[in-house]
């Protein structure tokens, strides 16, 4: 288990407002510095850890048997010409997800800038993750995170990674038997290694479990997987 030192900082703040569903509209001061609370609220509440295992391939792009559980064509397809497989789990800790609720209480506007600094705050954490596995494995090269729920691998195999990397444990994450993970801003990635490059395309929304329900698209808008 690794603890991360990730913030948000001023730089974050186009994508807090992306996750707000914001188009350009006029901000007035008073909700700039709405945003700036929320944003410190949740560096202060945030304790990101993380926790990796990795697998030696002995065929390249074929699953080992204690990973027989990642099923569907797109997983398969991912990692077609890697020959190692880096699986990750990453959560932002309990305390954010507390300090959310606390503020829902109060002023439901500050919880729903504060879930999306929290969003935004993961997906640096994994960011930092990935730059951290790619100094790691210098001279590589990498696939994009794919994550359960994405294309045809169900998010139902949440649970069988939780309970592979000990993650309950081991940093506190827990995942329902439907697939949602507790707490909520956590998450689980593959990312494959190959020794050549590696030819993919992002997965887009076509391949996507969530295009029906997503609040991105119903706003013309798409979330850049």
């Amino acid at each position: 288990m690794l603890d991360l030192k990730v913030e948000l900082t001023k730089d974050d703040i186009p994508e807090v407002l992306r996750y707000l569903e914001y188009h350009g509209q006029d901000m007035d001061d008073n909700l700039r510095t709405q945003i700036d609370i929320c944003v410190d609220r949740i560096n202060k509440a945030a304790k990101p850890k993380y926790i990796t295992k990795e697998y030696e391939l002995e065929k390249p792009g074929e699953f080992p048997a204690e990973l027989s559980f990642l099923t569907g064509n797109d997983i398969k397809k991912h990692i077609e010409g890697c020959n190692k497989l880096i699986l990750f789990a990453a959560t932002l800790g309990a305390d954010v997800e507390k300090a959310i609720r606390v503020a829902s209480v109060k002023n439901v506007s500050d919880s729903v800038i504060m879930d999306s600094c929290a969003s935004t705050l993961m997906e640096a954490v994994c960011d930092t993750i990935d730059t951290r596995l790619r100094l790691e494995n210098e001279n590589k090269f990498f696939t994009f995170r794919f994550s359960p729920g994405y294309g045809d691998l169900p998010i139902t195999v949440q649970k069988k990674f939780s309970v592979l990397l000990d993650t309950s444990r081991k940093i506190g994450i827990n995942v329902s038997d439907s697939g949602i993970m507790i707490p909520r801003k956590s998450v689980t990635a593959i990312i494959g290694v190959s020794d050549e490059e590696l030819k993919r395309e992002k997965l887009g929304c076509k391949g996507c479990n969530n295009i029906k329900a997503c609040r991105f698209l119903r706003r013309g808008v798409r979330c850049g997987r």
